[in-house]
């Protein structure tokens, strides 16, 4: 059963001037160090932090409310090498998850050099 259906869509250039400003706070605020090391190892980084960014967002919206500062890092991005991306849930954010039935979460990303996305659905 579908529990939560989130997306989000965010603009790439403006990741990159937030990368650019070289404060180490955006990047350390909102990305885990396994999301900051996928993401640095890439060519066009701001890509892939807007991607990975735009799912946390999804996330939220499927559970359903806007998170607190400090849980941004709770949703994490995991490459799947040759596979698909996964969302993987930590502390309290996992367990909230838990309590409403979440059992799986399927995620897709996709960006261009303008836009980044991704889509989440939320099963039970």
């Amino acid at each position: 059963m579908i529990l939560g259906i989130g997306i989000d869509l965010l603009d790439v250039p403006r990741v990159a001037a937030e990368l650019a400003e070289g404060d180490n706070g955006f990047v350390l605020d909102l990305f885990t160090p396994g999301e900051i090391a996928y993401c640095d190892s890439k060519r066009y980084p701001a890509r892939h932090y807007a991607a990975r960014l735009a799912a946390k967002e999804a996330v939220f919206k499927a559970l359903g409310g806007c998170p607190p500062p400090h849980v941004w890092r709770d949703v994490e991005v995991v490459s799947g090498g040759d596979g698909p991306p996964k969302i993987a849930l930590h502390g309290a954010l996992e367990s909230s998850a838990k309590e409403r039935g979440v059992r799986t979460i399927f995620v897709s990303l996709s960006h261009t050099d303008e836009l980044a996305t991704a889509s989440v659905v939320l099963e039970g």
